[in-house]
């Protein structure tokens, strides 16, 4: 049997269980997949902590009942909420005998740019350096084999909120499993969705799920900037049934089946509800309700960026994705004219599940099955237990059997 790689990924309204195997480098087969949705999570705290966690254990007896495999090593995905992002400088003397940079030197550079007081509650994920200077030289690439008396960077350093991995780690005791890494999902999301050439100078990427909005900042393959935002696709749907006075799943069928900038004129929708007559409703009145929530999260979007020092003006490459609007007809045209600026809607093509609302998934598996490659090496850091670092270095592909 081929070797397998297990992923758990936590959204704001459903858990995912991804078992799939490498085909080649860039191609994968989804052996076997569990989605269960739970009522989700704000403000850095799951809503229903028993749910969540029985929503942990059948997302993964689904993904093994299809697979037809025992999970024995899995990952996790660490939403934006339950993160936190330092950056910080740090140097280090090139102390090899050649007088050239090597790996050891990168590792104090990393070390020394800890030196600071660690965020209370958390635990470090990842460490990665956003930009290298030696002397008046600035690079975003590893200088290895440069010949220097110094180097130095800006060091990203990604953090996981203690209290989520306690959550976590109760649920899958109920499998008998441990998480074996966990990753942060707006790093993992970023260099999934958005392409290597576009991350060069820096890219944005907003994820619009259900309750909310993660929005990351990137240079390169390291997270600068990230913040979320209270607004989601459940957002608009309770709009709706707020506003037309209908049942929240009505709400969001209705929402499902809008079209931005669509000329309805005086049409009117049929909204079913379970149990009531069909409720006749103008659609103006619906149009009015979206857009209006549209405009809120547009504007609320462009002052977040602003603020996260990214220049607008410039057209950066911006990236949509999630499936709280990205799924919407219409949405992402309606976004760019309220934003200014060109959005993208990218999800790369999976055998199964194919759908902007299963990036995150599907980006923190990618990030697994090739967190062993020369040039990722520097994603490892703090992402695995320090008993266990170098055996799942090594054994990385071996997950599942």
């Amino acid at each position: 049997m081929k070797q397998n790689t297990a992923i758990l990924d936590i959204g704001s309204s459903k858990v995912i269980c991804l078992i799939c195997s490498a085909q080649g480098r860039d191609s994968i087969t989804v052996r076997g997949a569990g989605v269960k949705e739970y009522p989700g999570f704000e403000n850095g705290r799951f809503i229903d902590e028993q749910l969540f966690s029985s929503a942990v254990v059948d997302a993964i007896a689904m993904a093994e009942g299809e697979a037809k495999v025992r999970i024995r090593d899995l990952s996790v995905g660490v939403p934006a909420s339950f993160s936190k992002l330092v950056l910080h400088e740090g140097s280090a003397g090139v102390k090899s005998r050649t007088g050239r940079i090597n790996g050891d030197t990168i590792d104090d550079l990393i070390n020394d740019s800890l030196a600071f007081e660690q965020p209370e509650g958390y635990e470090l994920m990842h460490s990665t350096p956003v930009e290298f200077k030696i002397g008046e030289t600035v690079t975003a690439d590893p200088p290895l084999g440069q010949a220097a008396k110094e180097v130095s960077a800006v060091v990203s350093h990604v953090y996981m909120q203690n209290g989520f991995r306690a959550a976590v780690s109760d649920a899958l005791s109920r499998t008998n499993l441990e998480a074996d890494m966990y990753i942060s999902v707006p790093l993992s999301a970023s260099l999934f969705v958005i392409p290597e050439e576009e991350r060069t100078d820096c890219a944005v990427l907003i994820d619009v799920g259900a309750r909310q909005t993660d929005v990351s900042f990137i240079r390169g393959s390291a997270l600068i900037a990230c913040e979320t935002l209270g607004i989601g696709g459940v957002s608009f749907a309770n709009d709706l049934a707020y506003g037309l006075r209908i049942s929240t799943q009505s709400a969001e069928n209705v929402k499902r089946r809008y079209v931005y900038s669509l000329d309805y004129q005086d049409s009117i929708d049929i909204v079913r509800m379970e149990g009531k007559s069909p409720m006749h409703v103008d659609h103006a009145v619906i149009q009015f309700i979206i857009e209006e929530r549209t405009k809120q999260l547009a504007g609320y979007l462009v002052r977040m960026l602003k603020d996260m020092g990214v220049r607008l003006e410039e057209k950066p490459p911006v990236y949509i994705t999630g499936g709280g609007i990205a799924l919407m007809r219409g949405s992402c045209e309606y976004m760019e004219k309220l934003m200014g600026v060109p959005l993208k809607v990218r999800m790369p093509w999976m055998p199964r599940l194919s759908s902007p609302n299963y990036a995150s998934a599907f980006s923190v598996m990618d990030f697994v099955m090739h967190a062993e490659e020369e040039d990722s090496v520097d994603r490892l850091v703090g992402m695995v237990s320090e008993s266990r670092f170098i055996k799942k270095i090594r054994e990385l592909f071996g997950n599942v059997r």
